[in-house]
């Protein structure tokens, strides 16, 4: 748990209180997962509370032990329940934190939870609201050395089922059943799930960087794009790997730019640099080659419980890179018509260098 973290927030703004809402702000901070609908009340001084639906009471209770407050809530009687929260949530939570007396609460505004909103609204002429989701993403974003473990295991998993999907061949079958086929192995290499939906597209769709799997047939002079990752323990990979079955020296030179963007980038990253000063580098690369208008998106951005996190690697962000961050560089260019190339990478930032936890080499062959 790191419930701690939260007592650092509430002294930095001096709070009185902070309710945490978003569930993966909860996940991260009580370390449960599948708790939606749970919430975090912590006091300065006080014991912290999770405010749960009743019928996650128990496994809650049972997971968190005595280092919390676990109470129930629902809108109907319930026997057997201690400390039954009955009624309309929001209400209760805005009543305790004006009987007490505080001053000052935090909660995480920016991700716009109907209990957020509500609980802001009723306190607005009480209490001064402030909102803490700079600084709970400002935490997230910087790993703990077992989080980072956890990206490492999802990573191999996704790496793993990537290279066995190969073996087993896709040419001649849907994007679709390459999709099915690579969750699955996913799946049963020991991940909790995708960490996001799976792109695989080949041929023109290639060159839509959001493509979706669709009924298609993977043809032998494709180029492919595997954009997938696998979920562990909470933990998300994410990683783009582009198959080319032509021969085509356009393609060729295109795979090769973008192999070298992200190496380039990749020796900029460390810590105190400036988030835009890899994507600079990634389109001083690609421009070398004449290929920098086709690149239309932001390097990369951090990952964590969610594939996409603090901070951004993109042109005008004004974000300091702190040693511990976990970023993905993801380079690309994309043709209209013709064909899209995009490769990603999973980095730390260290003190002196960015760590590539990836173990699959860039360029990839059958």
């Amino acid at each position: 748990m790191r419930l701690g973290k939260l007592g650092k927030i509430v002294d930095e703004l001096n709070l009185d209180a902070v309710l945490v809402t978003y569930e993966w702000n909860v996940l991260y901070y009580v370390g449960v997962p599948r708790s939606g609908g749970s919430f975090i009340l912590y006091e300065r001084g006080g014991t912290p509370k999770i405010l749960t639906p009743a019928l996650d009471f128990w496994r809650l209770s049972d997971e968190v032990g005595e280092r919390v407050e676990v109470l129930p809530y629902t809108t109907y009687e319930l026997p057997g329940f201690p400390k039954l929260i009955k009624g309309r949530l929001s209400e209760w939570i805005s009543k305790y934190l004006s009987d007490s007396g505080y001053g000052r609460v935090g909660l995480d505004l920016s991700h716009a939870t109907p209990l957020a909103r509500e609980v802001s609204e009723r306190l607005k002429n009480h209490v001064v609201v402030e909102d803490v989701s700079p600084h709970i993403s400002t935490q997230r974003s910087i790993k703990e050395p077992e989080e980072i473990e956890l990206i490492k295991q999802a990573l191999k998993i996704s790496e793993e089922s990537f290279t066995k999907l190969l073996d087993e061949g896709v040419a001649g079958l849907s994007e679709r059943e390459v999709a099915a086929r690579l969750d699955s192995r996913m799946r049963l290499g020991g991940a909790d799930g995708t960490a996001f939906e799976t792109i695989v597209a080949s041929g023109p769709n290639s060159a839509y960087p959001h493509a979706y799997p669709t009924s298609k047939k993977i043809g032998s002079g494709d180029v492919v794009v595997f954009d997938f990752g696998a979920r562990f323990m909470s933990y998300c990979s994410d990683i783009t790997r582009t198959l080319v079955l032509s021969a085509d020296e356009e393609v060729k030179k295109a795979l090769e730019a973008v192999s070298e963007a992200v190496g380039t980038a990749t020796d900029v990253i460390r810590d105190g640099v400036k988030s835009s000063e890899p994507d600079s580098a990634a389109r001083g690369v690609l421009r070398r080659y004449g290929l920098e208008n086709y690149f239309i998106h932001s390097l990369g951005h951090g990952v964590g419980l969610e594939v996409h996190e603090k901070p951004r690697l993109a042109q005008g962000i004004d974000e300091t890179l702190v040693e511990g961050m976990v970023v993905t560089v993801e380079p690309g260019i994309y043709i209209h018509n013709k064909f899209g190339i995009r490769l990603e990478n999973l980095v730390v930032v260290r003190k002196n260098r960015a760590e590539t936890l990836n173990r699959l080499s860039l360029i990839t062959s059958v």
